[in-house]
């Protein structure tokens, strides 16, 4: 699962595992993830979805985001865009999956899928 410091701080090139690269909500790879101010990331439907509208905070540490989440809002920068090439290029069957709207694949025998 992401650590604390959050995968969007993970610059510099180095290699994401899949681990590194799981929404917290969905529990799948990250798609257009957004990486809030305290460093926690999710996919943008997630986070969308899960915030909490009266107080817009992170839905894992409960930080308020509600002046950044508006201001990107506003500026459609919302969406990490390092990170979102990162992953589409280190799990590009995963992302295209995901993005035709296909179950994602098990995590192992007796896995469980998840959909978004």
């Amino acid at each position: 699962m992401v650590s604390e410091r959050g995968v969007g701080k993970k610059r510099g090139g180095a290699a994401l595992s899949r681990d590194d690269c799981l929404c917290p909500v969905c529990l799948e790879i990250f798609m257009e993830p957004v990486t809030l101010p305290c460093t926690h990331s999710f996919c943008k439907v997630c986070f969308l979805e899960s915030v909490d509208k009266a107080t817009l905070c992170c839905p894992l540490c409960r930080k308020r985001v509600s002046s950044w989440a508006r201001l990107h809002s506003r500026t459609n920068s919302l969406v990490d865009q390092d990170l979102w090439t990162r992953i589409q290029t280190s799990f590009p069957l995963q992302c295209q999956r995901r993005l035709n709207g296909q179950d994602a694949e098990p995590d192992g025998p007796g896995g469980t899928t998840h959909t978004h």
